[in-house]
C-alpha cells in the first residue's frame, strides 16, 4: 500500500499547536479580536509566548509580517520573541518590524531625515558625547566663570533628557527634583535650546531625539502620520507599564491614524520606573482612552510554589488601584516563605552567606541564587563576606554604559567617514595628537565646519597653519590614516575601515595615552571581526551604539573566573529574571519602603510593586531578611529599627517566621551522629 502524506496548511498546525502549548487564557490573549487590546500578564504567566504567538496568529490569519510593529524594552526581549516566532512560521519571522523604541525610531528616520533638516547620515551621539555637548552649551549659556557653583554636566544632562521623557518643562523638572538648582533655571532654559541647537548643526541625535524626532515626524508632518498608520496595521508593545508619556502617545497616534489595533501588554503590579520616566496611567488608563478595550488577565504562574505565589498575592493587595488579579500557581507545594530577624546587619549578612553554601552542597548552582537589594550600598557588607568567605559573585549594580576609550577612539574615526560634520567625533580624535587642547582643537574644529567638505580640509595648507609647530608631524599622521581609512571603501567593508586604523598611526598613541596598551589592540581586533558580518559602516555603528555591545551593563565579578556566580542585583534590574532561591534583606522602615519614596504622591505604592517585583523572582525558596540593630556609621549610636511595613501587613500565617541561634562549632558535633573517626557507633 502506497502512504502518501496529506499536508497540512501552516494554520491549520498553528491552530493544533495552539491548542498544545496554550492554557484557556493564553489562548483567549494571543488570538485577541483587532482593536484595542490589554494583556495583563502576571509574574511567570507566559507573556512572552503570549506575545509571540500573538503575532503568529496574525500572520496566520493573513496579516502581512511586514505591516507588523512589536515594541520591546530591550534587545534580548525582541531577539527572543523573533527567534520563537521563526520556530512556528519560518523566515516571516524576520520581516515582523521588531525592536526597542530607539531602534525602531533609527530604522523611521532613517528614511525620513531630510523632512525634518536632518542628513540621513545622522550620527547617534553616545553619552559622553551628549556630555561634551553639554558643556560647550553650559559655556554658550555663561554657566562657567561666574564664580558660583555650576551643576555638573552630568546633572544638566540628565534633567534634559528627564524634562523630555516626562513631556514637562525644565523650569517644572528643575524645581520638583533639584531645588537646590532653582537659582539656575534661566542658564539651564538656555543650555537645553544650545545644546538641541548643537545636536542639530552636527547632523547628529541622541537616544532622546530618535523618540522625539520621530514623534515630531508623526505629530507635526499629517502625511507622515498616515504612512505610517498605514504602515503598521498591528502594533504590538511589550511592557506597557515602562512606557513614558512620549513613547505611549507616539504609538497611539500610529495607531489611531490606521486602523486602531494596538495590543498593550505588561502588568500595573510590576510598574517600578517611575524614576527613569515611565508613568503608571499608560497601563492604568488604557481602557479609558480607547472605551472600546477588550481586557485579558494572564493569572497562571508556572514560576512560583502556591505558597510564594499566596504572599505575593497578599502583598500587593495592600496597593491601592490597579487591575485586580489573583495569581495561581500550577506548580505542587513547597516551602512557605521565611521571615529572618537577625540581631544585627552582620548577622544578617552571615546567614545569607551560611544558606547560599548550604544550598550549593545540596547541588544548586549559585548562578540559581541570587540577593535583591533596594539599595545598592546594603550590598557592601554582604560583598566582603562574599569574598572571606570564597563565594564567587557577579554585581549588577545598574545600566551603566561602560566608556572603553579606544574603543570610543576608533568609532570616532569611522563616524568622522560617515558623517564628515560629527562634531564630538573630531574634537576626540584632534584631542588624541600631542600637543592640541581644548581651545586648539575648537579652532582647528570651526575651520574645518566652516569648509564644504572637513575630510578634504585638513589635507589643506590653511588646516595645517592652524597646528602648532610641535604638532604638525604628528596632524600629518592622522591626515595619512583618514586617507588609508577612505582607501579602504570604508561603507561596504567596515572591518577593512577598523584594519587600516590598527596599521596606521593609532596603536603608537594607544600606547603613548592608555595602559595594557596589548589587551586594548585585541579589543579592536575583535571590533574588526564583529564588524566582518557588516555591508554597511553606517549599519554598524548605529548597532553599537543602540545595542550596549559598547555601551551596556556593567557586570563586576570577584571571587574567580568560575561561570557559577552568585547574583548580586538591584531589584531594578532583576526584572524579568528568575532564580530558584531568592533574599530580600534589610527590609526596614525607611530602607525598603526607601523613605524619600515615601515623601512623594504614589511612592508607597510604587516602593510596594519594587518589593513586589523582589518576591516574584523566586521560584522554589524565598528569604526575607532584616536587622534588628544597625550601624550609623559613626554618625552616632546604632539605633534600634523597625521591621518593613511590607512584611508586618502580610498575615503572618503565610510566611515562616524563623529564629537564629548561635551555635559553636562544638555545639554542632554535639548535634552530629554520634560515631568516632573511624567509624564505630559510640553509642554501641
Amino acid at each position: 500500500m502506497r502512504r502518501i502524506p496529506l499536508k497540512k496548511s501552516v494554520h491549520e498546525q498553528l491552530s493544533q499547536q495552539f491548542g498544545r502549548d496554550l492554557n484557556a487564557s493564553q489562548l483567549a490573549a494571543a488570538s485577541a479580536p483587532d482593536g484595542y487590546n490589554l494583556i495583563l500578564a502576571g509574574p511567570g504567566s507566559g507573556k512572552t509566548r503570549v506575545i509571540t504567538y500573538r503575532v503568529a496568529y496574525l500572520i496566520a490569519k493573513g496579516v502581512a509580517p511586514e505591516s507588523i510593529l512589536l515594541v520591546t524594552f530591550t534587545r534580548r526581549a525582541a531577539r527572543e520573541m523573533i527567534g520563537r516566532l521563526e520556530e512556528l512560521i519560518g523566515s516571516q519571522a524576520s520581516l515582523v518590524w521588531a525592536g526597542t523604541f530607539h531602534h525602531i525610531g533609527n530604522r523611521i528616520l532613517r528614511r525620513n531625515a531630510q523632512t525634518l533638516g536632518y542628513g540621513p547620515n545622522f550620527t547617534i551621539l553616545d553619552s559622553e558625547d551628549q556630555l561634551d555637548l553639554v558643556r560647550l552649551a553650559m559655556e554658550e549659556a555663561g554657566m562657567f566663570g561666574t564664580g558660583k557653583m555650576s551643576p555638573k554636566p552630568a546633572t544638566v544632562q540628565h534633567l534634559i533628557s528627564f524634562a523630555f521623557n516626562v513631556s514637562r518643562p525644565i523650569d517644572e523638572v528643575v524645581a520638583d527634583r533639584h531645588p537646590d538648582l532653582v537659582a539656575w533655571t534661566d542658564e539651564l532654559g538656555r543650555v537645553a535650546e544650545a545644546y538641541a541647537r548643537k545636536k542639530r548643526e552636527a547632523n547628529s541625535m541622541d537616544y532622546d531625539d530618535l523618540l522625539g524626532q520621530w514623534a515630531r515626524l508623526v505629530n507635526d508632518f499629517p502625511d507622515q502620520r498616515e504612512a505610517q498608520g498605514r504602515l503598521f496595521r498591528h502594533i504590538l508593545i511589550d511592557e506597557m507599564q515602562d512606557t513614558n508619556l512620549v513613547q505611549v502617545n507616539l504609538v497611539e497616534s500610529i495607531a489611531n491614524a490606521g486602523p486602531g489595533n494596538l495590543t498593550a501588554v505588561g502588568d500595573d503590579a510590576q510598574s517600578i520606573y517611575r524614576f527613569r520616566g515611565a508613568n503608571y496611567d499608560n497601563i492604568l488608563k488604557f481602557p479609558e482612552r480607547h472605551p472600546h478595550t477588550k481586557i485579558f488577565k494572564l493569572e497562571t504562574n508556572y514560576r512560583s510554589t502556591p505558597e510564594i505565589v499566596a504572599f505575593t498575592n497578599a502583598s500587593i493587595a495592600h496597593n491601592h488601584g490597579g487591575f485586580a488579579k489573583e495569581l495561581t500557581s500550577a506548580r505542587a507545594s513547597g516551602y512557605r516563605p521565611v521571615v529572618v530577624p537577625a540581631a544585627d546587619a552582620y548577622e544578617e549578612s552571615e546567614f545569607i552567606c551560611q544558606q547560599i553554601l548550604e544550598f550549593h552542597e545540596q547541588g544548586i548552582p549559585l548562578s540559581r541564587m541570587a540577593v535583591l537589594y533596594r539599595n545598592h550600598h546594603d550590598s557592601i557588607l554582604l560583598q566582603a563576606d562574599l569574598v572571606a568567605r570564597g563565594i564567587p559573585y557577579s554585581v549588577r549594580s545598574g545600566q551603566r554604559f561602560f566608556e572603553q576609550a579606544h574603543i570610543k577612539d576608533v568609532l570616532a574615526y569611522l563616524r568622522i567617514i560617515v558623517n564628515p560634520r560629527d562634531e564630538p567625533a573630531w574634537r576626540r580624535l584632534l584631542l588624541l595628537l600631542p600637543g592640541i587642547g581644548p581651545a586648539k582643537g575648537a579652532a582647528v574644529w570651526q575651520h574645518l565646519a566652516s569648509t564644504s567638505s572637513p575630510l578634504d580640509a585638513i589635507m589643506t595648507a590653511e588646516t595645517m597653519k592652524l597646528i602648532p609647530a610641535k604638532s604638525k608631524g604628528f596632524f600629518a599622521g592622522f591626515v595619512a590614516d583618514v586617507h588609508k581609512i577612505r582607501d579602504a571603501e570604508p561603507q561596504t567593508q567596515p572591518a577593512s575601515a577598523i584594519s587600516a586604523i590598527v596599521h596606521g598611526g593609532y596603536p603608537a598613541t594607544l600606547r603613548m595615552k592608555y595602559d595594557r596598551p596589548e589587551n586594548r589592540l585585541a579589543d579592536i581586533d575583535q571590533l574588526a571581526v564583529l564588524a566582518a558580518k557588516y555591508e554597511s559602516l553606517e549599519r554598524l555603528i548605529a548597532d553599537l551604539l543602540l545595542a550596549g555591545d559598547v555601551y551596556g551593563l556593567d557586570t563586576v565579578e570577584d571571587g574567580g573566573a568560575s561561570p557559577d556566580l552568585l547574583v548580586l542585583s538591584t531589584i531594578h534590574q532583576a526584572k524579568g529574571l528568575e532564580w530558584s532561591r531568592v533574599f530580600v534583606p534589610r527590609l526596614i522602615e525607611d530602607g525598603f519602603p526607601n523613605r524619600r519614596s515615601l515623601d512623594e504622591v504614589g511612592g508607597e505604592d510604587e516602593e510596594r510593586r519594587i518589593f513586589y517585583v523582589a518576591i516574584t523572582r523566586a521560584m522554589d525558596e524565598l528569604f526575607l531578611t532584616y536587622p534588628l540593630l544597625v550601624s550609623r556609621g559613626g554618625r552616632g549610636p546604632s539605633v534600634l529599627t523597625t521591621p518593613s511595613r511590607f512584611l508586618t501587613e502580610v498575615d503572618s500565617s503565610l510566611y515562616e517566621p524563623a529564629v537564629l541561634e548561635a551555635e559553636s562549632d562544638f555545639d554542632a558535633l554535639l548535634r552530629a551522629p554520634t560515631s568516632d573517626t573511624s567509624g564505630n557507633d559510640l553509642a554501641s
